[in-house]
């Protein structure tokens, strides 16, 4: 795989918009409601891959995910 099609499978992954039932550990959560109960409260889009990893942190798991494929 070269290191063109690498970035675009960082670049595609960083863009993904997690599935609803998305629970990562530590007891990190989204709260889809900014300022909920107020007359300003408003819903947000989901979280994306870029809310879990930096784009060098993506390029190092999909080169790890790569690593060993013929």
């Amino acid at each position: 795989m070269t290191d063109e099609q690498i970035k675009q499978m960082v670049n595609r992954f960083l863009c993904w918009k997690l599935p609803p039932d998305f629970h990562p550990d530590a007891g990190i959560r989204f709260e889809p409601h900014v300022n909920p109960g107020c007359t300003y409260d408003h819903h947000r889009d989901g979280p994306t891959g870029t809310n879990l990893l930096t784009a060098s942190q993506a390029e190092a798991m999909i080169r790890h995910l790569m690593d060993g494929l013929e």
